[in-house]
């Protein structure tokens, strides 16, 4: 068994069936019992439909049957021309049909020429044999689309146990491919797709990778979630240019070391494994932005955890964890820790300098924790801002000071740092009262102890020298911190949660065939409108927009309700104008060192995003 493709690329001059002097084409590709449709294209004489199908090949098949005809609402639709093409004669190359009139009507009015490119592509004795035909026919939907909107290729969900390799001469350049919830029981040898850059491959049922297959230089994304994997292979380091890794509920019990030797990977998600542990070299992902391994059985983390310093987002809930690195603290960027049902009795003093997790849309979670400290329980409750002011303050009045980075690196290599928490019995912040400054004025981070009765009593003597009252460097250098903290969350925010959620709507929009639907989306972009013209009043009208693609009709689902179809473009048009703000803010953030943009920055996302469904 062989496929033909046949790519219908577009119409010229054809005959006019409307009143309006227009004709409403769409053309029908016929082999044997086999039919297929292009979408309509509306009031035109030079339609470009630009759409591919797939079509099983018999011995039988002579001819291509390509036939044009006007789209009607009221009667029959109108016959525009028809031209039949000797299969023999494909050779992938664009050949323009003059259309011609049916052999039993030779008084047709028919106009006009057609152009068609299209191939046989044979398929594999392993292959051919074992695809049933309702496979192929929904292959050759999705082909169609992916054609269309040159974006993903999705063909989950079918029921493949073994790819078609057909593909691979069908679609040579594809970059993201979307193999989720077939019946895949070992990974796919995909090479052939030297320009992969996407993979997905949720749901199914794969028990090993073999290493050879990981010889895809350019993927940047590798998602195997739900899968049967108790290992990854060593040649995972082949991918130097994976930025994601998604491994998540699988049945790996440990991490191979070659993991950690992926130079660019920005986030991994290794969540509902039955690890115990962290590979030793973990501190080597130095781009690594955010982890998820939240559901595991992990007891402890690396010591050396620390040295991640680019971290955003860290998932550690429904663990075993007893205890966390002392310096955590260096984790400055963070603006999410989840540490929610693990065992942990009390924090490290470190983790006051964390000044992210306090601030607007952050949060650290440890709820279900054995925590023995009442007021920090107490402030916790209250919210976060409150547990993180209590943290830093109470690093403030132990005297903890951080240790250097470069004297934490030469511990950790020397065999690690005992793990004893360096942790102070807590401090009521009921204790805690300002110290007044030299004018009189409270200044943040100025405590001294207060006896019950109201009578100062000095702290106990401190083994280090005793704090200085904050000068005016330290309070600027505590601003500087927390913007950096909202800068991080800005970030983060628009990366992982705006843009993702804009584009799904964006695709609901153009699949849109109801007018309620596409009311109730275009109410929800009005409520957008307030929060979006703020957002671009903060742009510098000399910064660069950036250049982003822009193809607001790919993947559209035609309803026929002409209002609807306009009301559909216009969102589709707002959406993409959003896009190219929220990817100028992403661009914009990392640089500024204007405080008050950035937290205005911050309130119009987090408004956003309780709008945005």
């Amino acid at each position: 068994m062989n496929i033909l493709q046949v790519n219908v690329l577009e119409g010229r001059d054809l005959a006019s069936a409307d009143t309006n002097g227009y004709s409403d084409p769409y053309c029908t590709v016929s082999l044997g019992p086999q039919k297929k449709k292009t979408q309509i294209c509306k009031k035109t004489l030079n339609p470009k439909w630009n759409e591919t199908f797939l079509m099983r090949l018999s011995p039988s098949d002579i001819k291509l049957h390509i036939k044009l005809l006007d789209w009607d609402q009221l009667s029959s639709d109108d016959f525009l021309g028809e031209v039949f093409i000797d299969i023999d004669s494909l050779n992938d190359s664009a050949v323009w049909y003059t259309l011609l009139p049916r052999p039993d009507h030779p008084d047709d009015f028919v106009k006009g020429e057609v152009c068609i490119k299209a191939r046989v592509v044979k398929t594999s004795n392993i292959v051919k044999d074992k695809i049933p035909s309702n496979m192929i026919t929904e292959v050759n939907n999705r082909v169609s689309t992916y054609e269309e909107n040159g974006d993903l290729l999705d063909i989950s969900g079918i029921g493949f146990e073994q790819f078609p390799d057909f593909l691979f001469d069908h679609v040579p350049a594809l970059e993201n491919l979307d193999l989720g919830f077939n019946g895949f029981k070992m990974f796919p040898d995909l090479r052939s797709f030297s320009k992969l850059k996407s993979l997905l491959l949720n749901g199914n049922s794969i028990l090993t990778v073999p290493g050879e297959v990981l010889n895809l230089p350019l993927l940047t994304h590798l998602s195997v979630n739900g899968n049967h994997l108790i290992a990854l292979p060593t040649e995972i380091s082949k991918l130097v240019s994976l930025e994601k890794l998604e491994i998540a509920n699988n049945k790996i019990s440990e991490l191979c070391p070659e993991v950690c030797c992926l130079p660019k990977l920005e986030e991994l998600i290794i969540s509902g494994n039955p690890l115990i542990k962290l590979p030793p070299n973990f501190s080597n992902l130095h781009s690594l932005e955010i982890l998820d391994a939240s559901g595991c059985q992990l007891t402890r983390l690396p010591e050396d955890f620390s040295l991640m310093i680019k971290l955003l987002e860290v998932n550690l809930g429904n663990n075993k964890l007893i205890e966390l690195p002392n310096a955590i603290g260096r984790l400055t960027r963070l603006v999410v820790l989840n540490l929610m049902d693990n065992k942990l009795a009390d924090l490290p003093l470190s983790i006051g300098s964390c000044h992210g997790l306090g601030k607007l849309g952050a949060g650290i979670n440890i709820e279900g924790n054995p925590i023995q400290s009442e007021e920090m329980m107490k402030k916790y409750k209250i919210g976060n801002d409150q547990l993180m002011d209590y943290l830093e303050k109470r690093m403030a009045l132990s005297g903890y000071s951080l240790p250097d980075i470069q004297k934490l690196k030469l511990n950790t290599s020397n065999g690690g740092i005992k793990t004893n928490n360096n942790t102070a019995p807590p401090v009521p912040l009921s204790a805690l009262a300002p110290i007044p400054g030299p004018s009189q004025q409270k200044t943040k981070n100025q405590y001294t102890l207060v006896a019950p009765d109201g009578a100062n009593q000095s702290p106990p003597q401190p083994t280090q020298p005793t704090q200085q009252q904050p000068t005016q460097q330290n309070s600027n250098q505590d601003v500087v911190t927390k913007t950096i903290a909202l800068k991080n969350w800005a970030i983060s925010t628009i990366r992982g949660e705006i843009r993702p959620k804009l584009g799904k709507i964006k695709t609901q929009i153009l699949r849109c065939v109801q007018t309620q639907e596409g009311i109730g989306i275009a109410n929800t972009l009005k409520q957008l409108k307030p929060e979006v013209e703020k957002l671009k009043a903060l742009i510098p009208s000399t910064y660069p927009s950036p250049c982003i693609p822009k193809n607001p009709t790919a993947g559209k689902t035609f309803s026929g309700n002409d209002k609807l179809e306009q009301l559909k473009d216009l969102v589709a048009a707002s959406l993409d104008d959003y896009d190219v703000l929220f990817e100028t803010l992403y661009q914009l953030i990392p640089n500024s060192q204007d405080p008050p943009l950035i937290v205005a920055v911050a309130q119009s996302l987090k408004v956003i995003k309780e709008i945005i469904p």
